[in-house]
């Protein structure tokens, strides 16, 4: 494709029902398993999970053979229909209980789209960097190339991709980024009704429970962007919650079936983030013990579960492994090293993650819910407000050091979240990777507000809940009125607004140079909207220029030159103070100085240079 529809104002309208009809052919092929769901929405969750992830792995496959158009991305979703016709005329006749829903079910999910789908269906904006730098920018330049492959200057390229495989079919079919976002905000559904089912598996309703998972701002935020933290919470509940069944099941024919459906929703998580490793060793650990607990689950059945889980992530560090050498690259660079790095760039990436976060000492890990519920700007980019865990979790730490007789799942969350909670402080204490124990910390929380012989404890959190859902509907309320400038004044007029300067360079670079020209971006990441190939400058992204042999600005011109670029786009507003005497930055200016980069578009703190390099002989004198 030589061009993308990177935004279609209606491709939500394609992309919703595409995610109903998933649902349903999914939900056919878990009624082929025979399983005791505890409700249609348990089995419609697993369904959509199931479902959605093999058409990512449908698409990485023909991605990789070079057949990524728009007929074979349609072709690849009418199997999977097909795929759920086949599973439905097998079960047709076979009988299941009535499931009823309850109407106090959907009223979360309710308030979910009224209040997340106007975000979600916008074009993605300042507030989605993550989504413009990599999320959606690497299926866009994989669309305009036809196949999926190694992209030398964007590390997280790398990454386990499950969930940006479905924003690539979107962007495909001409949904869009709006139509895209649906795939995330439908993983916050799978993990509600993950919650639900958990709840009623415990014996209480579950409303409370997803009341306050919704009303947590970093998680109504991660709805409306294209992100992937969402999918790994979803598909790791949902492995929690097939493995907790599992653990309880009699029938060893239908305790194989759980655990190889927990093996499946492990490894879909595992095909969303290298983190996920850490929560699927933490699964066999729980499964063991149930098993040391005499529970009728076996340790073969469990390494069954655990490789399942390896098989189907497996895939992605392979293919990592192929392009540079690191199955899990850039990460151990020490141990693996790793195409296009440097112990250098290692070291910048890990400072990087060690800066989120109030420091490493035991005491603050003791302190860290205390943290995240006042001091939330410290473990989240600098974004107003969406980047808080709200106060609710914080209020039900309280009880469980004053609880009595506890659920027996509850040790399952509580020791999830506990292991979980040590290694987010080790690693990076960024508040986007402690999600995956969210739904847990809700689900404690839902059923502390239920809890009849503690009237106190329960009108407390009940109360803490619906101050949450006030607190958060305000807090999200001028980032609904800026959306609402989408369908007031189109989505130009929106962009222009909410991507100041960035926005407007990339208009310039689309409309005014040819279409094979290149383009650098120094101190800019989010090239998303430029239908131009393109590179990332900054030293510490990748090795592809060799800065350190450039003496001048000529030099360094024609070297970007000869690498067929020709445009740099800048953003001032993103060089660090006092960074003017980095060596790079000088043959930048130097280039300027000497009239090898011609300034031909500026907004706001966003420049546009051409790049003009100098005859040899003159640029010698």
């Amino acid at each position: 494709m030589d061009r993308v529809t990177l935004y279609h104002p209606w491709g939500w309208m394609w992309t919703v029902p595409a995610v109903v009809l998933l649902a349903w052919a999914g939900s056919r092929w878990c009624r082929l398993w025979r399983l005791p769901f505890t409700d249609a929405g348990e089995r419609l969750a697993f369904g959509l999970a199931l479902s959605t992830g093999a058409l990512s792995y449908l698409v990485l496959a023909v991605g990789l053979l070079g057949w990524l158009q728009k007929g074979v991305l349609w072709l690849l979703f009418a199997v999977i229909l097909l795929a759920g016709g086949a599973a439905w005329w097998r079960v047709r006749a076979f009988k299941e209980e009535a499931q009823p829903f309850s109407w106090r079910m959907w009223l979360p999910f309710a308030i979910l789209a009224v209040l997340v789908l106007p975000m979600v269906v916008s074009p993605p904006a300042a507030t989605d960097w993550d989504g413009l730098a990599y999320h959606l920018a690497a299926p866009a330049i994989w669309l305009r190339e036809g196949r999926i492959g190694y992209i030398p200057f964007m590390h997280q390229s790398n990454f386990p991709f499950v969930m940006e495989m479905q924003y690539l079919w979107a962007l495909g079919i001409g949904a869009g980024a709006g139509g895209a976002k649906v795939f995330h905000w439908a993983t916050l559904l799978l993990t509600l009704g993950a919650v639900f089912a958990f709840a009623r598996r415990t014996g209480f309703a579950g409303s409370w429970a997803a009341a306050s998972l919704v009303s947590v701002p970093v998680v109504l935020w991660e709805a409306s962007v294209a992100y992937a933290d969402l999918a790994t919470t979803a598909y790791t509940l949902l492995c929690l919650l097939a493995a907790w069944n599992a653990a309880g099941e009699g029938d060893a024919s239908t305790r194989r079936s759980w655990l190889a459906l927990a093996g499946l929703m492990g490894g879909l998580a595992l095909g969303t983030k290298m983190t996920a490793l850490g929560s699927v060793g933490l699964l066999a650990v729980l499964l063991a013990w149930e098993s040391v607990r005499r529970r009728p689950i076996r340790l073969v059945e469990i390494a069954g579960c655990v490789g399942i889980a390896l098989l189907v992530g497996a895939p992605w560090y392979i293919k990592t492994y192929v392009y540079t050498g690191n199955p899990v690259y850039p990460y151990f660079y020490e141990l693996f090293g790793g195409r296009n790095w440097t112990a250098e760039n290692a070291r910048i990436y890990r400072e990087a993650q060690l800066a989120f976060g109030l420091g490493r000492e035991p005491y603050q890990l003791l302190m860290s819910p205390f943290n995240l519920t006042f001091f939330w700007s410290r473990f989240f980019d600098p974004l107003p407000f969406v980047g808080s865990a709200g106060f609710v979790y914080l209020a039900g730490l309280v009880p469980l050091f004053l609880a009595g007789r506890l659920p027996g799942v509850a040790r399952w969350w509580i020791l999830f979240s506990l292991v979980s909670l040590v290694l987010w402080f080790v690693l990076m204490q960024q508040v986007r990777y402690l999600m995956t124990i969210f739904p847990l910390v809700s689900l404690w929380c839902g059923w502390l507000a239920v809890q009849t012989e503690r009237r106190w404890t329960a009108r407390t959190m009940q109360a803490a809940i619906v101050l949450q859902v006030l607190w958060c509907a305000v807090g999200f309320s001028p980032l609904w009125g800026r959306v609402l400038t989408v369908w007031k004044d189109g989505a130009p007029a929106y962009l222009e607004r909410a991507l100041p300067g960035v926005w407007q360079a990339c208009e310039w670079i689309n409309r005014n140079t040819p279409r094979e020209a290149g383009v650098i971006l120094y101190d800019e990441t989010r090239g998303f909207y430029l239908q131009r190939r393109y590179l990332w400058g900054n030293p510490g992204h990748h090795t592809l220029i060799d800065y350190d042999s450039f003496t001048d600005g000529d030099m360094l011109v024609h070297a970007l030159h000869r690498m067929g670029y020709q445009v740099v786009l800048q953003n001032l507003a993103f060089a660090p103070p006092g960074s003017e005497g980095e060596h790079w930055r000088r043959l930048l200016m130097d280039a300027i100085r000497r009239g090898a980069l011609v300034e031909r578009f500026r907004d706001r703190s966003v420049v546009v240079l051409e790049i003009r390099p100098r005859p040899i002989a003159i640029a010698n004198r």
